[in-house]
């Protein structure tokens, strides 16, 4: 099976290791166990924020609060919210590459559909067990740090699922990598919908969501 080989990636999804499109201000590392210390309890903070609240309950102020430290404890690691909600993501993101990999270590797909289904319900297994992953991933792109991250996943998702096809001989090498970029695009809108205003995944728009996704993937590797 192949697609059309080689049209260029979109624009908008950075390169590998690229540094994200923000204001360029560095985080401060922690080194002593005390500062480790700190900025977990202010990500802890930040992470039960997003569960109670959403993206818009995150300030600084009350990330402060909630942790128990002063406002110039804060930061001494971060410049600003966008930074807090950044290495969240960051932790989410090393959190979920490990849970997939430990899921799908030996799985082989037998077909388009499996394939999808798959890698959905890991996805939306990672969401519900962490809701402060789902609400920061669904709406935390208010933040111009976290959006280059999600981005950043999303490119090495469409990767890793090229891969998994290739390997299970449900595309050739030469399949465009386009191909995937949509596919996850797609699949990131339906997790958005199932877990709107919600903890736990709709399972009609998880079962629409599959429907779609794999029409739409079972056509474009049609030979």
């Amino acid at each position: 099976m192949s697609a059309v080989v080689k049209s260029s990636e979109p624009s908008e999804w950075p390169a590998s290791g690229q540094d994200p499109a923000e204001s360029g201000r560095r985080r401060r590392k922690p080194v002593q166990a005390r500062s480790r210390e700190t900025v977990e309890r202010i990500l802890e903070a930040a992470a039960v924020l997003l569960e109670e609240g959403g993206v818009e309950a995150v300030t600084t102020r009350v990330i402060a609060e909630r942790a128990g430290i002063t406002a110039p404890s804060l930061y001494r690691f971060f410049a600003d919210r966008d930074q807090v909600l950044d290495a969240l993501m960051e932790q989410h993101l090393e959190r979920l590459s490990g849970f997939l990999a430990e899921e799908e270590a030996g799985w082989t797909a037998s077909s388009v559909a499996e394939l999808v289904g798959g890698e959905l319900d890991l996805f939306a297994a990672y969401f519900q067990a962490h809701p402060n992953a789902a609400r920061l991933w669904l709406d935390g792109r208010v933040s111009p740090a976290v959006r280059a991250e999600v981005l950043r996943s999303q490119r090495r998702t469409a990767e890793r699922l090229h891969g998994l096809a290739v390997a299970a001989g449900l595309a050739t090498p030469e399949t465009d990598l386009l191909v995937f970029v949509m596919a996850v695009e797609l699949g990131d809108r339906i997790l958005d919908v199932a877990f709107r205003e919600r903890r736990d995944p709709d399972p009609d728009v998880m079962r629409h969501g599959r429907i779609a996704l794999t029409a739409y993937l079972e056509a474009a590797l049609r030979p």
